[in-house]
């Protein structure tokens, strides 16, 4: 059952835990290396995994275990789910390694397609805390032992992609050419990358991170693309129409109110997205725009919710996947 008092954190956007309820659960500067002959095809013959279909991302479900994460997912009928790097940190202090989950997730036949999230991938890994303006936890940046935590997972998963966020306060560094090297490793236990652009950060929008994904030049390399970040940072309709198709690792998906409740924009983002449906936004519309351009990467559901995250964990999961299914008839 879902216990109070979790206390949710952006992932991509996800939320985890409070420590108590688990039970399972420095990049150098240097220059590009030669890149690796991936296709951005959807077979691991071509170095990555095949396109898992819907996905429910870890912040929609919080306070939970991972065995009642993957049950609910089995119940609800989705294709996979995500899981945050930060719950498996709580996982490993419990003797849990990224196989026993595995084998969880492998036994319900649920398919782990997402891990996130790498915080600042490209900023200093000396124990500085990364935090944008009003983000409320206090979160190190990502650091050679969760970059390795992350490959892992995405390793014994067999997931279809990481998600990662950039620097912020300027503290990024060499920003493409280290997105060049995880995309490398990555590419090694058959992965993508995606830069999930978040406004705050030092990359808040589509037009910067397409920037470094393409100076990166890497085929596993890409954007995750949240409507939420779009909608309530620098939209631009323009850029989201002219997306590259084969560089759209991820579309994470939730509708909120025409105006925001609060000015905090992380308040918002972790407490007040909506249902498909029960907000303001044309989410159909967004998702058919990229699909006319081309895209054909999956839709993880991402809906970060007070209001849902108190209602029963089967009922969420059921009615998530139900909404988010009818986005695309």
């Amino acid at each position: 059952m879902r216990e109070s008092g979790e206390d949710p954190i952006p992932g991509g956007s996800g939320s985890v835990p409070r420590r108590d309820n688990v039970r399972t659960g420095r990049l150098p500067n240097v220059d590009v290396a030669p890149k690796h002959g991936l296709d951005q095809g959807d077979t691991m013959t071509n170095g990555t995994r095949g396109v898992p279909g819907l996905i429910l991302g870890y912040g929609n479900l919080t306070g939970i275990a991972f065995e009642e994460r993957v049950a609910a997912a089995a119940a609800a009928g989705v294709d996979a789910i995500g899981y945050s790097v930060l719950e498996f940190q709580d996982a490993k202090r419990n003797g849990i390694d990224a196989k026993d989950l595995a084998a969880i997730a492998e036994n319900a036949a649920i398919h782990v397609a997402e891990v996130e999230i790498g915080l600042g991938f490209d900023g200093p890994a000396d124990g500085r805390r990364w935090g944008p303006v009003s983000f409320p936890w206090d979160l190190p940046y990502m650091d050679a032992g969760v970059e390795q935590d992350l490959l892992d997972l995405a390793g014994a998963f067999e997931a279809h992609h990481i998600v990662v966020a950039g620097s912020s306060h300027r503290q990024g560094t060499d920003t493409a050419r280290r997105f060049a090297r995880l995309c490398d490793r990555a590419a090694e236990v058959g992965a993508k990358v995606a830069i999930e652009f978040l406004p705050g950060t030092d990359i808040p929008d589509i037009a910067t991170s397409l920037a470094v994904v393409q100076s990166a030049d890497r085929d596993n390399g890409g954007l995750c693309v949240d409507n939420w970040h779009f909608m309530r940072g620098n939209r631009d309709d323009a850029a989201l129409r002219s997306l590259p198709a084969d560089r759209v690792v991820v579309v994470q998906l939730s509708d909120g109110p025409a105006a925001p409740l609060t000015d905090d924009y992380f308040e918002e983002t972790l407490k007040h997205r909506r249902l498909f449906g029960d907000g303001d936004w044309d989410v159909a519309g967004f998702l058919a725009t990229l699909r006319t351009n081309g895209v054909t990467a999956p839709v993880s559901i991402e809906i970060l919710s007070e209001n849902w995250h108190a209602r029963p964990i089967v009922q969420t999961a059921t009615t998530f996947v139900a909404r988010a299914r009818a986005l695309e008839g």
